[in-house]
């Protein structure tokens, strides 16, 4: 006897029933359904797999960054967990972009809101029943959790872990230090040829993420303080057994959350995201941690304003010592060795929502019980923390009416408020090369406009003059704001996001060379020393800059549809 498996909706839930094929209706639906069924036989799978659920399993694999190069393996420990646990898994890929190692800048942000689409499409079109993300890199975590929250499947995440470092000569060498500090030690005669070939040759060990608090391990600690990924998977490292074994457990509790019909939007409620904001705020996590909860959460129609990032700043303290916050010396393997996430949440369980449920089948109480209180070293106490208040902060004022956003654990105490003249740079090579040639005064505010996500460029990151001004040991000298982004590996008096943006008529576009900008930390305050009056009369002579994208491409897609940076920068979907 011939059997399909007809499916059917009960709620958001997909049911079955076997249905013999003589009885078969003439309704479209139905040989539609035998006839998609038949098809996956010509992928090889025998009638049984055709039978079971279909789990879909997205994978940011590729040969085009070391922190994805691993995760081929990492999928197929997913998919032994799936077809163990009486699933099917299907596989397929849209690779990661690495923000350190890509050519055009402009396309980082937008590529999340096409990975989001991508991955939308692919599920909806084969009518997967569940889905595991096997996600890595900045950008592409985040668009993955986008997709996860617009499906509202039975989804969980296992996210590609860190990368470890490497020893030269007894010192830990971060890669992102290579192009910066470590060429520039090499240029003053610090290093010799041979020591410098050294460093480079072991400054990028691979199969993870940066080493740091940059964007993509916070991302993937957003993640796993969303309930989205299973305990303990941001602080795993890349390389090694320990993120295969967990990739299966994961393959296993996907299933689980299919048979328990637990979909993503039961997980990602505004109590969810009010942890993740928390931790965010504890691990001095990257500034992009901020749009990319904001477009996550505007999936599931919840709207996180600065205002909201603000009061949980005031109240949760800063208690992880990871770099680029903290001491700077320590980085995510430390933390590993630490008690990781689950050690840091433990901490902070006294201003966490512990009654959210997580991918688990528990909720994040049941998940703390028993974790063990982590290593005093990286994880201080909230009686004893590093910062009595959170690691990022919206500043206001005149320069920025609806925002703007600085890393406050990143900046230099002697620089919590800074008051300095601006110096306009239309690109920010032009800024680099000024301070090269040591033409930026000491004291100056730099100020790259037009970066923003309507400007055409995809709210470019901001990342190699922050980095090349702590190579230059300029980090408490000069202070830079832009309506762009920086990355999350980034450290220094650095102010993006600035709304409204400059090309859209914010104020940033009338600030002239020599304006006095104030950045008061203490006061969340971004003030530039010029009149209502004046203001007025700037903006007479003042016409919009012409966009920088043009043309057919997708970036110019992204311009056309992309919301204020103080709304996550994503697609606004009520564009007529």
């Amino acid at each position: 006897m011939q059997l399909i498996r007809r499916c059917y909706n009960n709620g958001k839930i997909r049911l079955y029933k076997d249905v013999e094929v003589d009885k078969l209706d003439s309704k479209l639906p139905d040989f539609a359904l035998m006839e998609r069924q038949t098809m996956l036989t010509g992928i090889g799978y025998e009638k049984e797999a055709v039978r079971r659920p279909q789990i879909g399993v997205a994978s940011s694999w590729g040969e085009i960054n070391p922190a994805a190069i691993h995760l081929d393996k990492v999928v197929q420990a997913v998919k032994n967990g799936i077809w163990s646990a009486g699933g099917t898994p299907r596989e397929f890929v849209i690779s990661s972009v690495c923000t350190s190692m890509a050519g055009d800048d402009d396309y980082h942000l937008p590529h999340r809101d096409l990975v989001a689409g991508y991955l939308e499409t692919v599920a909806k079109t084969n009518l997967f029943d569940g889905m595991v993300f096997v996600p890595q890199c900045d950008d592409v975590i985040p668009g993955h959790l986008m997709a996860a929250a617009r499906l509202d499947l039975p989804s969980i995440f296992v996210t590609g872990g860190y990368m470890t470092l490497e020893r030269c000569e007894g010192r830990l060498i971060d890669p992102l230090d290579v192009a910066s500090k470590h060429l520039n030690k090499y240029k003053d005669g610090g290093y010799t040829k041979e020591q410098f070939t050294l460093i480079t040759d072991r400054s990028c060990a691979g199969q993870g993420a940066c080493p740091v608090f940059g964007t993509a391990n916070t991302m993937s600690a957003m993640a796993e303080a969303l309930g989205m990924s299973l305990p303990g998977n941001m602080s795993t490292p890349g390389a090694g057994s320990r993120l295969t074994r967990l990739a299966f457990e994961t393959g296993v509790a996907l299933m689980d959350l299919l048979q328990n019909k637990i979909t993503a939007s039961q997980i990602l409620t505004l109590d969810a995201f009010r942890n993740a904001v928390a931790v965010l705020m504890a691990v001095g996590g990257s500034n992009n941690g901020v749009l990319h909860l904001q477009s996550i959460a505007s999936e599931v129609d919840i709207d996180i304003t600065p205002e909201v990032f603000n009061e949980i700043s005031k109240k949760v303290p800063l208690i992880t010592d990871v770099s680029p916050s903290g001491s700077k010396k320590y980085y995510i393997q430390d933390l590993d060795e630490a008690g990781g996430l689950p050690a840091v949440m433990k901490e902070l369980k006294p201003l966490l929502q512990l009654d959210v449920m997580t991918v688990t089948g528990e909720t994040l109480k049941e998940n703390l019980a028993g974790v063990p209180d982590g290593a005093r070293k990286i994880i201080k106490k909230l009686s004893e923390p590093l910062s009595e208040d959170g690691g990022l902060l919206f500043l206001t004022g005149n320069l920025a009416p609806t925002g703007a956003l600085i890393k406050k654990s990143g900046v230099p105490e002697s620089m919590y408020t800074f008051v300095g003249p601006a110096k306009i740079f239309p690109w920010e090579e032009d800024a680099i090369k000024a301070l090269q040639a040591d033409q930026i005064a000491d004291g100056t505010v730099v100020v790259v406009r037009n970066m923003g996500p309507k400007s055409g460029l995809g709210m470019m990151l901001l990342q190699r003059f922050l980095w090349q001004l702590w190579s230059f040991n300029k980090q408490e000298k000069l202070a830079i704001i832009t309506d762009g982004r920086y990355s999350g590996t980034n450290k220094g008096c650095a102010v993006g996001h600035v709304t409204p943006e400059a090309c859209e008529g914010g104020p940033l576009a009338f600030v002239e060379d020599g304006d006095l900008i104030t950045i008061d930390i203490p006061n969340c305050r971004l003030h530039v020393n010029v009149s209502e009056e004046e203001f007025a009369r700037r903006r007479e002579n003042w016409s919009p800059p012409p966009k920088f994208s043009k043309g057919k491409g997708y970036l110019n897609v992204y311009t056309k549809l992309a919301q204020s940076a103080n709304k996550g920068a994503s697609w606004n979907y009520n564009v007529e």
